[in-house]
């Protein structure tokens, strides 16, 4: 094997690998995705990510899933079914969450639980869920035919295609991680649904927009000849 060849199958590797960190890949490899539920540090999704599928709410309001709900929103989003409640009980972590975030609900943070059972989780069914719940404004209960729903839950939890021995649902992560961001700041990240409510709280906080200061921008330290401002 000659130098020349030599050179060109080390460049030929470095290409490939910058193409797999460089996020030129719409959706992550199954290989990148937390397997167990870990928490996740909030990073980028490409424009158009989520699909802008007509649900419809506990309150029986028919909305767009990312023009009406997600756009320029920090939101938590849960994946949930009310029979599923027994062995994966996180509404009633939710119901916590919601305390921590205080009058911040409805107006900087909002919380949407999408079924996974829209066949018996119909909007009525979720409104005395909801009820049960003690759902504030700002936290709703979302469903829709079951291909809408089936795509928002690949969108937010992509599925092993793969298989495995367990066959799809082996890697399953959906019912123990919650999935949070910011849309207008294009931050989004994962954490344990059964984390503590306050933590969880705190990192919406750390996805949140700011507001910018207002008035002419200010000078820091000293002045001149002495003092301080």
């Amino acid at each position: 094997m000659d130098r020349r060849t030599v050179l060109g199958g080390i460049l030929g590797n470095i290409g490939g690998a910058t193409l797999r960190g460089s996020g030129v890949l719409s959706r992550p490899a199954r290989a990148e995705l937390p397997p167990t539920a870990a928490e996740t540090p909030a990073c980028g999704l490409p424009s158009g990510y989520f699909p802008d599928l007509v649900v419809w709410s506990h309150e029986l309001q028919k909305a767009r899933f990312y023009s009406d709900l997600l756009q320029g929103r920090t939101v938590l989003l849960q994946l949930m079914s009310i029979a599923g409640e027994a062995a994966h009980p996180v509404a009633a972590n939710l119901s916590r969450v919601q305390d921590a975030l205080g009058d911040r609900l409805g107006r900087d943070v909002f919380l949407f639980s999408l079924t996974v059972d829209p066949e018996r989780d119909t909007p009525h069914a979720l409104a005395a869920f909801a009820e049960r719940c003690g759902a504030r404004p700002g936290w709703s209960f979302l469903s829709g035919p079951r291909a809408t729903m089936a795509t928002l839950r690949d969108r937010l939890f992509m599925p092993d295609t793969a298989g495995g021995a367990g066959g799809p649902e082996e890697h399953d992560c959906s019912r123990g991680l919650l999935r949070y961001g910011n849309d207008a700041a294009g931050l989004w990240g994962s954490v344990p649904a059964r984390s503590d409510p306050r933590w969880i709280a705190a990192r919406l906080s750390w996805v949140q927009t700011g507001s910018p200061p207002a008035g002419p921008p200010r000078r820091k330290g000293p002045l001149p000849g002495g003092g301080t401002r």
